[in-house]
């Protein structure tokens, strides 16, 4: 009931209490367990965006580089890492649709972290049906491939990667989940970054946060986190 800033230390101040009971796990399986519908996010997001200019700059940035990349191209590949809602690429789509030479054959592989649960894929598959239904009412051809799995267990064959099609690889703001060499040794975002070299893309566009979300000190994960 406070303003913005004692909102954030209750939700802060309720962490650490998780953090020293040692209750923080379980926390987060119980919250992330709930379902919250597309609707209801897609309205905290237009809200997001109403309220911080960098997320839709990071949008457009990215589909205005694909956009010119594709400007002739007869097939495209997006293989977009933390798709999460999809939400970007709507537009995208309603673009494509409107170039002069018509759109080209559009394949999104959609790749996410399992949900808790029997059905770990759900979400990502509710999102390729969506965003399924909006090619079709742009007369955009459209395919959508569904990978639920840790990043850095994926191989390049489970992306169906063709030599015909323009490639892009996106990933806005998802790769601070990925642990680095300060944690473990082989680290999962070496091990990601690897395969996307692996790929060889057109292009791969990178959204990032300056922050140290994946130091091995919790202090230096607090401080970071709070800013």
């Amino acid at each position: 009931t406070g303003d913005g800033m004692q909102r954030m230390a209750q939700c802060f101040a309720d962490g650490l209490e998780a953090r020293l009971a040692g209750s923080g796990t379980h926390i987060y399986t119980a919250l992330i367990s709930q379902r919250t519908s597309a609707a209801d996010i897609l309205k905290a997001y237009h809200l997001f965006l109403a309220a911080c200019p960098f997320r839709k700059l990071s949008n457009f940035f990215s589909n205005k580089t694909i956009m010119n990349l594709a400007e002739k191209a007869t097939r495209l590949h997006i293989v977009d890492f933390g798709i999460m809602y999809g939400f970007q690429w709507p537009c995208l789509i309603q673009r494509l649709s409107s170039r002069p030479v018509g759109p080209p054959k559009l394949r999104i592989t959609g790749i996410d972290l399992p949900r808790p649960g029997f059905r770990p894929a759900e979400r990502v598959e509710e999102t390729g049906r969506r965003l399924a239904n909006y090619a079709a009412t742009f007369k955009v051809p459209f395919e959508f491939n569904a990978i639920a799995q840790k990043w850095d267990t994926i191989r390049i064959e489970d992306l169906k990667i063709d030599s015909d099609e323009v490639l892009v690889v996106n990933c806005l703001y998802r790769f601070r989940y990925l642990l680095d060499e300060t944690v473990v040794v082989e680290s999962p975002r070496n091990v990601v970054l690897n395969l996307i070299r692996e790929m060889n893309p057109d292009v791969f566009i990178q959204g990032i946060v300056n922050g140290a979300h994946s130091a091995p000190f919790f202090i230096t994960r607090f401080r970071e986190a709070l800013f």
